[in-house]
């Protein structure tokens, strides 16, 4: 079936101009399209329902396949996989970038890696942070870290906890057992204000979580798990206490107290329903958490633009 010409268009505009101008590069665009899926439903999909912009697909895109280096065929179905979880372009760079070049991650593993932890609310700067620390050849950290390997692993750990690397440092310093320290760092951070939805759509602070989880086996690697709460800036968007810190730096808890929750809601596909994460407890329990991570992100109730817009 051949490509509608909407979608050739939409490809071409994914392309630098000098591509554009080579016939060869436009037939093997125009192939993708009719192999592999149909980016005219996905694009009008995403536009309508997730809020943002054909900019955006295109950043996004131009990401993967000229900073990544995914060939074509890979580059597209990412971009619109990657656009329908609202990953942001100049994060998913810093994040890659940092695996790649300050971890030493293979190319492959820093791929994949990438958005695995930008979905878990990591920052690319703390990852770098907390690696730095990891690796510094400190005495305290001698127990911790016997090889790059074992740093790599409990820095990705970290990060996609939400650990602060300066709580990490104070906590693995007073306490030489891996579990204490990381439960009291990840409590720590962002003055304790860092929430994460536990498995009946309510928010808890990292204790709280704790708490709720007492009886239920590892609090830590289901709070890594879980959905992250975020609330709504002054520009419209939804953000998590961790980028309100790092956007907003030294005003930063100031802004997030005076901000309003975000009821954040998801896809359900194949009927494009648009569900709230409680909705999601209460309709596909057991299965909500694991149906949330898997499903599109659409606007929160109250945004009135994406985060990465």
């Amino acid at each position: 079936m051949a490509p509608s010409t909407f979608a050739v268009a939409v490809l071409m505009l994914m392309l630098p101009a000098s591509a554009r101008r080579n016939k060869d590069d436009s037939f093997a665009m125009e192939a993708l399209i009719s192999e592999a899926r149909d980016p005219e439903k996905d694009l009008e999909f995403w536009l309508t329902t997730c809020g943002a912009s054909l900019g955006y697909l295109q950043r996004l895109h131009g990401v993967l396949s000229n900073t990544m280096n995914f060939d074509k065929g890979a580059a597209l179905p990412l971009a619109f996989e990657y656009a329908k979880k609202q990953l942001d372009p100049d994060q998913l760079i810093a994040m890659y970038t940092v695996l790649r070049d300050k971890l030493r991650l293979s190319v492959e593993e820093a791929r994949s890696r990438a958005p695995e932890l930008l979905e878990k609310d990591a920052s690319p700067t703390q990852l770098s942070d907390l690696y730095t620390e990891m690796t510094a050849g400190a005495s305290w950290l001698s127990w911790l870290v016997k090889s790059p390997k074992e740093a790599q692993g409990l820095a990705m750990e970290s990060a996609a906890a939400g650990c602060e690397p300066d709580k990490f440092k104070s906590a693995y310093q007073a306490n030489h057992d891996k579990k204490t320290a990381a439960e009291e760092a990840i409590r720590a951070s962002f003055d304790m204000q860092a929430y994460r939805y536990a498995d009946d759509g309510r928010y808890y602070t990292a204790s709280q979580f704790a708490d709720y989880y007492k009886s239920g086996g590892d609090w830590v690697a289901k709070w890594t798990n879980s959905p992250v709460a975020q609330k709504v800036a002054e520009d419209g968007k939804a953000y998590s206490a961790s980028q309100f810190k790092e956007f907003f730096k030294e005003g930063w808890l100031s802004k997030w107290n005076a901000a309003t929750w975000a009821t954040q809601r998801r896809i359900t596909e194949p009927d494009g329903g648009v569900y709230t994460l409680d909705e999601f407890a209460s309709y596909f329990f057991p299965e909500s958490e694991w149906k949330w991570a898997e499903s599109p992100v659409a606007l929160c109730k109250e945004c009135t633009a994406a985060s990465h817009a």
